[in-house]
């Protein structure tokens, strides 16, 4: 399966593993059933802006909660709101439970849950909620380049 992202990880280099599904899924555990992974290696993608109407993507485990509070001190102070899917779908084209962060490269700025570190892989979207990605953790963080941060408790 190609798709937007499997391009974007190609055109930088980095292996990995598409993720078919049999159904569509658009939930961390929609996802991870269909995956037949752990929750928590699930990495879920949230879009902000800032004051300022910068882009922020936020990631955390699937078995986790984004503390919004905890990443406006980290961005500095900058209160930091949630896009809604509507405006996800009509600016960006996007599908909400299908983001993959590859889609916001040289768009935003990343945060980083700490906590997503520690392993070795992780699961990204294709783009489609018909499809996953695996990449190793540290491809990613060196493309995205995020603030690693302590932003999502649970």
């Amino acid at each position: 399966m190609v798709t937007t992202v499997t391009k974007l990880l190609d055109d930088y280099g980095i292996g990995y593993t598409v993720k078919e599904h049999q159904n569509p899924a658009f939930s961390c555990e929609e996802v991870a059933h269909e995956r037949d992974m752990k929750l928590s290696q699930i990495l879920k993608c949230m879009v902000g802006k800032d004051g300022n109407d910068n882009i922020c993507v936020m990631l955390i485990p699937g078995n986790k909660t984004l503390k919004i509070k905890k990443l406006g001190k980290v961005a500095g102070g900058e209160k930091i709101k949630l896009i809604s899917p509507k405006e996800l779908s009509d600016a960006h084209g996007l599908i909400v439970g299908a983001i993959s962060p590859m889609q916001f490269l040289g768009k935003a700025k990343f945060f980083l849950d700490r906590s997503v570190v520690d392993g070795d892989v992780v699961d990204i979207s294709s783009g489609t909620p018909y499809a996953g990605v695996e990449v190793k953790i540290s491809d990613l963080v060196r493309i995205i380049e995020p603030t690693i941060c302590d932003i999502a408790s649970g």
